[in-house]
């Protein structure tokens, strides 16, 4: 056996090959260091960070800070248009950014930076300690997290802080849970104070992002988990793992009918057409065909990110009208990895041959429960939410994707070597691939104009994308090209309910002495009842406002 010196020396190399590891993957964000949020602009809903007077007054305004939604709008005030995202805890976050460094530097984008390595970092020893996987196998799972390119909205959209400060919360939560649900347990009294500390922990999470409240979920299911341990763990403590569950699903429904109660409800008043037009349908089957669509979407963006854009509002995702749609086959391609996935774990957890087995295939279960936690929110199943489809919300849902990956993985490979080598081999060429492309995701995220105009040019199908676009071609009198892009976003919407995109094409035409097509735009944009003119999201007033 190596001696004790040795084996401190191999314990301190693996553990700085880990970090080294780490640090490589997170460096795909280097970019960021040079990103300037005054210069560089405020980006769509970014914008209403400078507008929040939680962030930017001198005094600090206690009573408005719990009144209004993420965006700084008045949440109980009937002629306010509310997202009824409450996340006050994420809002103070902005206000200390701001007051250290201002609008005026990266110092936003780095704090972002510096909470996902954090966030990854947690990953990697949660994996650890709890996972029961190997150093190095934790570490590429960590780093696999990092460098994920679906993660650069939510670094470098600083709104998309939301998601990273609740995961943080939300995986500090579960390790200081761990040990309840171990193979050895806990003391009854050391079993009660961690379920006082984490359900406090998943209340600051649930402020930070809505999602966090449905995790109550995961420790019910990690305690029934417990309870099926019958051929190794006895029946000691199993009174206290049922109170403990008891408990939980108590607490955890109080939490979310008092935050419904407090927002009344999660009905968003006059949904936007343009940000949810499958919300905006009135035909439920219709709806349910592109809802489904929306999940494979999400899902193919988890294994496959190599189209991302900053929008995929009307018309980026048509409405599906049949099953005959082909689209319908990556849902169905979706739904089927996660089924099978539920199949091999639940056969590993009833067939294994040690209790270290066990344990192991406790792991992928576990990220199973946080992967269907995580997505249940962003569905659309249990109330509409405000975007079709959004690159930040897959923050979360990742980690369970990617647990469960390695998690199998390892079990699958680890009784011979050439295979388990050749597994951690072609998941590290995973990982230096999306590192390429999480770096140049960053980079296209330095300035508005920037990320505009990348995106505008591979999303034609967005009425967003088209008319921010046609807004940067304007400001460089490059009105053709403007004129293009303004009529492709009006196409997009057959029933023109967007006013701005015809007013600024009939501007144009008009410059151009083409008046008889100008009086045609012109008319079409001020006929009644437009978009433009009646109560819109934050997302559709910020975009005006940084583009014009």
């Amino acid at each position: 056996p190596p001696s004790p010196w040795q084996s401190g020396w191999r314990a301190v190399l693996v553990l700085v090959g880990c970090l080294a590891l780490l640090a490589a993957a997170v460096a795909s964000y280097w970019p960021v260091k040079g990103f300037n949020m005054q210069v560089g602009g405020m980006f769509m809903d970014d914008v209403m960070i400078q507008r929040n007077a939680v962030v930017t007054n001198h005094d600090m305004d206690w009573k408005r800070l719990w009144r209004t939604d993420y965006w700084g709008l008045e949440m109980f005030d009937p002629n306010t248009w509310t997202h009824k995202s409450f996340r006050p805890l994420v809002v103070l976050t902005f206000r200390w950014n701001y007051w250290y460094h201002g609008f005026n530097s990266a110092g936003f984008h780095i704090t972002n930076v510096a909470m996902h390595a954090g966030a990854s970092a947690q990953l990697g020893f949660f994996a650890y300690t709890v996972l029961r996987l190997p150093a190095l196998w934790s570490a590429l799972l960590a780093a696999l997290f990092a460098a994920h390119p679906v993660h650069s909205e939510s670094i470098c959209y600083v709104v998309g802080r939301a998601d990273i400060i609740c995961t943080q919360v939300l995986m500090l939560a579960i390790q200081v849970y761990g040990p309840c649900a171990s193979a050895a347990g806990c003391g009854a009294l050391q079993g009660w104070l961690r379920l006082a500390v984490t359900v406090i922990l998943i209340l600051v999470a649930g402020l930070c992002k809505e999602t966090g409240f449905t995790f109550f979920g995961l420790l019910v299911g990690w305690e029934a988990l417990c309870l099926t341990r019958v051929r190794f763990s006895g029946q000691g403590g199993t009174i206290s793992r049922c109170l403990r569950m008891v408990v939980v699903l108590v607490v955890g429904a109080a939490a979310c009918a008092a935050r419904l109660w407090y927002t009344l409800w999660t009905q968003i008043a006059r949904m936007d057409p343009y940000s949810n037009p499958i919300a905006a349908s009135d035909d439920s089957y219709v709806r349910i065909l592109s809802y489904s669509l929306v999940h494979g979407l999400y899902m193919k963006l988890l294994v496959w990110p190599w189209f991302l854009c900053y929008d995929y509002s009307m018309d980026a995702v048509p409405l599906v009208r049949t099953l005959q749609d082909v689209r319908l086959l990556c849902p169905v391609a979706g739904y089927l990895a996660l089924f099978q996935t539920i199949c091999l774990v639940v056969h590993r957890l009833r067939w294994y041959s040690s209790r270290a087995s066990r344990l192991l295939a406790e792991g992928s279960a576990i990220g199973v429960g946080f992967f269907i936690l995580s997505f249940l929110p962003m569905t659309n199943i249990l109330f509409p939410i405000g975007t079709l489809v959004a690159e930040r919300l897959l923050y979360m849902p990742s980690i369970g994707m990617l647990v469960i990956v390695v998690c199998v993985t390892y079990f699958e490979t680890r009784k011979q070597l050439w295979m388990q080598a050749f597994a951690w081999a072609f998941l590290f060429g995973v990982l230096v691939f999306w590192w390429a492309l999480c770096y140049q995701r960053v980079s296209d995220w330095r300035s508005v104009e920037q990320i505009t105009l990348v995106d505008g040019l591979k999303q034609l199908r967005s009425t967003r994308t088209q008319f921010n676009l046609a807004n940067i071609y304007l400001q460089g009198q490059r009105l053709d090209e403007a004129l293009v892009a303004y009529q492709r976003a009006n196409s997009l919407d057959p029933e023109e309910r967007d006013s701005m995109p015809l007013y600024h094409a009939g501007q144009i035409l008009m410059y151009q002495g083409q008046y008889a097509e100008a009086e045609r735009h012109l008319q079409k944009a001020w006929r009644p009842f437009r978009i433009s003119r009646t109560p819109s999201s934050p997302t559709q007033r910020s975009r005006r406002a940084t583009t014009i």
